[in-house]
């Protein structure tokens, strides 16, 4: 049997159309003209005429009729063009996602647990939204007292040497007395003397050389005589302890810098008595010379630090 334009047999259907001959027909259906197609795609109308050919081959059906004065699309034709035209679509709308995805620049931060789930995790949220040209990446780790930061900002306590870095004071802190509202009331606030009647949370962090001040002195610098050792639940993470005393499990001594989004919310409120100075302060680590996106969320940070810690002297 002699073959015809739209004999299939030589054709392998496990195969996609051939894509030259896709943008060929999109464009001449759009246009309706192949010498128009022709100019958009920088090749002669002949060309677009043989790659749409080879197309109606693959597919078995006539996408245009050819008439003296140009060509109209058939029934066929219509609505391949239709359903040609969303995959277009949806393939540039999936490319434009991938390469404006990889093309947003990355802005790693790393810090100490209590601080990523107290303070960072909701400034970097509006962070996000001023910048969305931007990826931030939240990374909770230990301290690394030694070695490279692995991020591109860090907030720890401050090391001894950091090579091309700028250590910038982020918050020196306080250590104070802070409990629920369910715990202590909303009326006139326990004092010293009444908070030792009172379930103790205590939090016990220790690092090389120093551990975070406790309830002891705490009542010590209060002048209130305690016995001991303290009762109390025990926690070696801030957030922790945070998250027992909105509970209103007991009264916890916490860095009040990072307590401020509990207070605003209305879940822990500090009580009158001493504020002990937190043992190191913490430090915002980063280069010297970082780029535009690192050295704005640099610069964020750090403001937004500034105006809080006006706000809790």
């Amino acid at each position: 049997m002699a073959s015809t334009l739209f004999d299939l047999h030589a054709v392998d259907k496990k195969t996609l159309p051939p894509l030259p001959a896709l943008r060929a027909f999109e464009a001449a259906a759009r246009h309706m003209s192949f010498s128009r197609a022709g100019t958009e795609l920088h090749v002669t109308a002949a060309a677009i005429s043989h790659q749409i050919k080879l197309l109606e081959r693959w597919l078995g059906v006539p996408l245009f009729a050819r008439r003296p004065n140009g060509v109209v699309l058939t029934a066929a034709g219509s609505d391949y063009a239709l359903r040609l035209r969303d995959v277009f679509d949806r393939l540039l709308l999936t490319s434009r996602a991938l390469r404006d995805h990889q093309a947003r620049p990355v802005v790693r931060i790393r810090c100490q647990f209590s601080v990523a789930a107290m303070w960072l995790t909701s400034r970097v949220a509006t962070l996000a939204r001023e910048r969305p040209d931007l990826e931030i990446r939240l990374i909770a780790a230990e301290h690394r007292a030694t070695g490279p930061l692995g991020a591109d900002i860090a907030i720890y306590f401050p090391r001894s040497e950091l090579p091309r870095h700028t250590q910038h004071l982020l918050f020196p802190g306080r250590f104070r007395a802070f409990a629920a509202p369910s715990l202590v009331g909303r009326g006139a606030l326990p004092r010293p003397a009444e908070v030792a009647t009172l379930p103790l949370l205590h939090l016990a962090v220790e690092e090389k050389g120093w551990t975070s001040p406790g309830f002891a002195e705490w009542f010590e610098e209060a002048g209130v005589e305690v016995a001991s050792p303290l009762p109390g639940l025990r926690f070696n993470l801030a957030h922790l302890a945070t998250q027992a005393a909105t509970l209103g499990t007991g009264v916890a001594l916490l860095p009040d810098n990072l307590c401020v989004d509990a207070q605003r919310q209305g879940l822990l409120v500090a009580l009158p008595g001493p504020a002990l100075p937190a043992p190191l302060p913490f430090m915002l680590m980063c280069r010297d010379t970082p780029e535009e996106p690192v050295a704005w969320v640099r610069d964020a940070l750090l403001a937004a630090a500034a105006s809080q810690t006006r706000l809790v002297e």
